[in-house]
């Protein structure tokens, strides 16, 4: 078993030591009841039980947008010049 080497580790065809960490941004599935525990729905906006939402965090936890679907998710990081990479 080999040790996890970030030099061999590869993202979408480009390795991590070519990839700006400031401009690396994640891309979270939430649930609806915790985006509201997060304050990321605004109050009296009313969205169906079972919501799933698609948040944009920059590498440092804070939310930078959020949406229905995650192909949109990571095409507003592509559009900000993010590097976007998924959480589970």
């Amino acid at each position: 078993m080999s040790d996890f080497n970030n030099e061999n580790f590869e993202a979408d065809g480009a390795s991590f030591r070519h990839m700006n960490p400031a401009r690396i941004a994640y891309i979270k599935p939430t649930g609806l009841e915790e985006a509201r525990k997060q304050g990321i729905i605004p109050e009296g906006i009313q969205l169906p039980e079972g919501t799933r939402l698609y948040v944009l965090h920059a590498v440092d936890g804070r939310v930078l947008g959020f949406t229905d679907a995650w192909a949109s998710a990571y095409g507003a990081a592509l559009q900000n010049e993010l590097t976007p990479v998924s959480v589970h």
